[in-house]
């Protein structure tokens, strides 16, 4: 087994070896451990210090290579020409963000179910939810995906047309007979596993934001309970408070190590 004593290779079981030494060096690159100039260790070094072969050394090499973060030079070595991923599709986007248009593809709405017992968490339940899983893109690039549970009830309320063009949150804000009474998200990073990077166009086991969120009624009925996942290379949050958030907020400003 490669990695061996490596806490920095232990990403998932699942990940094949050559993402694993890939996810390594690129944070070594990204994180500027090594700079721009910089000459790698020879492929016996870095063999030595993942326990494995020279194949899957230069399967990642390969990779950040196609990335532009480095380049191999027969004789010389291989080196480090960037400290950021230049030619990723991450780049293409930013030249046109501005103005570009969003676009909203249902994937699936599902039929009336009661909601999973392990989305309660231990809050109310209506008797029945749809379920909606949406793609959300920029340019036709897909960058966020979404699954959403939403009262059966309020969700006969929206206007079909709206659902493939507004954010069910707004949707649920504005038709929802019961004002939302509570909202709780939760914001960690994981990897995209073998669905996720095909339906986001990315990498497998590429770094993803995971967001689980709910609305709630005053009688902690849930009025829907989402789960997203936002590209790594493509998420952004900026979160703004007027006054001391320290003092005024008891949680979800300063983040926290994940237990679970």
């Amino acid at each position: 087994m490669g990695l061996k004593n490596n806490p920095q290779g232990s990403f998932t079981s699942r990940m094949s070896l050559y993402l694993k030494v890939a996810n390594i060096l690129r944070s070594r690159i990204l994180k500027g451990a090594w700079r721009k100039g910089d000459r790698l260790p020879n492929i016996t070094v870095l063999c030595a210090e993942f326990h494995v072969g020279r194949i899957t050394v230069r399967q990642a090499l390969q990779l950040l290579s196609e990335e532009g973060l480095i380049s191999s030079h027969r004789g010389r070595g291989t080196f480090v020409t960037s400290d950021r991923i230049s030619n990723s599709l991450r780049d293409k986007i930013a030249a046109n963000l501005a103005g570009s248009a969003q676009e909203i593809r249902i994937l699936e709405i599902s039929p009336p179910m009661p909601l999973p017992a392990n989305l309660l968490g231990g809050h109310r339940a209506f008797d029945s939810y749809v379920r909606i899983r949406k793609l959300r893109c920029h340019e036709r690039v897909p960058y966020c995906l979404m699954d959403i549970y939403v009262a059966t009830s309020l969700f006969d309320l929206f206007p079909k047309d709206d659902i493939s063009v507004k954010t069910l949150a707004k949707l649920v804000s504005r038709y929802s007979p019961e004002p939302i009474a509570r909202a709780h998200q939760n914001l960690t990073v994981s990897l995209a596993d073998y669905e996720t990077s095909k339906l986001l166009e990315c990498d497998m086991a590429a770094p993803v934001a995971e967001i689980d969120r709910f609305f709630a009624n005053s009688s902690d009925k849930l009025l829907s309970r989402g789960h997203y996942l936002y590209r790594g290379d493509l998420f952004s949050m900026e979160t703004e408070h007027v006054g001391d958030p320290i003092t005024d907020f008891s949680t979800g400003w300063l983040p926290d190590v994940k237990t679970d």
